[in-house]
């Protein structure tokens, strides 16, 4: 059994390097021994590498450790419903139930213990952003969901009125908003620009009803974009945008601090890893591969080097130039995911790319495409993308060609045919966005 971790202290967010290495060689160990003694899943796998708990000593031991992807969790639950092999501790301690998506398969069951779900709301408190009283709200569904369930735990907590909206139809939401003027609004990227839209509709733009301070990001990488984040505080009139991370098979990892858009990930919680995604090679600070997390607090379903198929990288160690805390950085945030990726003629293309430079333009609304075909050996690739009515038809022209040439030096020389449509033909987007379309044959 793991003891009771200290959470709900301030100087865990600055510590030193030598401190955060003695620290996560402590849990690291404590960990280690706990998943091998209490899970069939995580013994069987020390097994096959052919090494024990006795061989991780320290961080620098992690390596040693297989990895563990979410098809390793599903096909574990598949055969040992309903939490799988890797449960930690008796069924009869349990008090949270939450499940993945499922959009890349069968739904990962995620469970916690009080001990580990009052872990997560002490790591909340640390960095408030809130002051008692205050209004947040969660315009996205709450049900289930860990992140979400977690974030409405914590505030209530520090005391804020948590108002979880997503009953409500989106007309609603807006007079909601203008009823409570929350100075906290949470959802994805997508969805708080396409409720800004419907708003100046309405003729009730959030920007002239003031009281906005933070508009959170959570659920895919908008926040942490610059022209997405630029958008999201002009149609909100916000102060800053907060971005949120978290993995449902884990927990909430960090957020942005209002100097910088880097993620900052709790060094307590959680040892971090930057792996080249085909040789699972360890890279260092700066370099871009798929982040891999180790849990070093939790004791329910603890993971252990677990692939997340989310691309960063993380910054060199040391103080936040914003914020002063140590927290491991994932610099800029997340680039995207690794299944979002586009293979396009020996390039890899995330939709993240392309955003930034369509949100860029102020002629175009927030929504675009990536329509991926191919003829015969020929493959194309189109960024079709909206154009608001202010501009004139004998402009598109220009336009085009502007945004083809901005497209063409991010995506690193590729060609992309460029589609301009008025505005309103592209669906809305009123959760996550799904840009691609891929019409190749597989």
């Amino acid at each position: 059994m793991l003891p009771e971790y200290r959470v709900l202290d301030l100087k865990l967010e600055h510590l030193l390097q030598e401190e955060v290495r003695e620290l996560q060689t402590e849990r690291l160990k404590a960990q280690v021994h706990h998943c091998y003694e209490n899970a069939p899943f995580w013994r069987r796998k020390f097994d096959e590498a052919g090494i024990t708990p006795d061989d991780i000593k320290t961080v620098e031991d992690l390596p040693k450790i297989p990895f563990c992807t979410k098809e390793d969790l599903q096909k574990d639950q598949e055969e040992n419903p309903p939490y799988g092999s890797y449960l930690c501790v008796h069924p009869s301690r349990l008090t949270q139930y939450m499940a993945t998506s499922g959009t890349t398969g069968h739904p990962v069951v995620r469970v916690f213990t009080q001990r580990d779900w009052d872990h997560i709301i002490q790591r909340f408190r640390r960095d408030p952003h809130l002051d008692p009283g205050e209004i947040v709200m969660v315009l996205g569904p709450t049900d289930g969901l860990m992140g979400p369930t977690a974030g409405v735990a914590g505030w209530s907590s520090l005391g804020a009125l948590v108002v979880k909206a997503a009953r409500f139809s989106t007309q609603d939401k807006v007079k909601l908003i203008h009823q409570l003027k929350p100075p906290f609004v949470i959802a994805t990227a997508s969805f708080l620009l396409y409720l800004a839209e419907v708003a100046e509709q309405m003729d009730m733009a959030f920007p002239r009803m003031g009281g906005v301070r933070i508009v959170a990001s959570v659920g895919e990488p908008g926040g942490a974009i610059p022209a997405t984040r630029e958008r999201l505080l002009k149609s909100w009139g916000a102060k800053y945008v907060q971005d949120g991370y978290g993995i449902t098979e884990l927990f909430p990892l960090g957020d942005s601090c209002q100097g910088s858009p880097s993620l900052h990930i709790a060094n307590d919680f959680v040892i971090t890893e930057v792996i080249d995604t085909e040789t699972g090679r360890v890279l260092g600070p700066g370099q871009r591969g798929e982040l891999v997390f180790t849990n070093i607090i939790g004791e329910t379903q603890p993971l252990l080097r677990y692939r997340t198929r989310d691309v960063g990288a993380v910054a060199e160690f040391g103080p936040c130039p914003a914020c002063g805390a140590t927290s491991t950085r994932i610099v800029n945030g997340i680039e995207g995911r690794s299944d979002d990726m586009v293979w396009y003629k020996g390039i890899n293309i995330f939709p993240t790319a392309v955003e930034a430079v369509v949100r860029s333009f102020d002629e175009l609304s927030n929504e675009f495409e990536i329509v991926l075909d191919q003829k015969g050996t020929a493959q194309t690739l189109t960024i079709r993308a909206e154009v608001i009515p202010q501009v004139a038809p004998d402009d598109y022209g220009r336009l085009g060609q502007q945004l083809g040439n901005r497209l063409l030096e991010a995506l690193e020389g590729v060609h992309a045919q460029v589609e301009l449509l008025p505005e309103g033909t592209l669906p809305k987007t009123q959760y996550k966005g799904k840009r691609v379309k891929d019409n190749r044959p597989r």
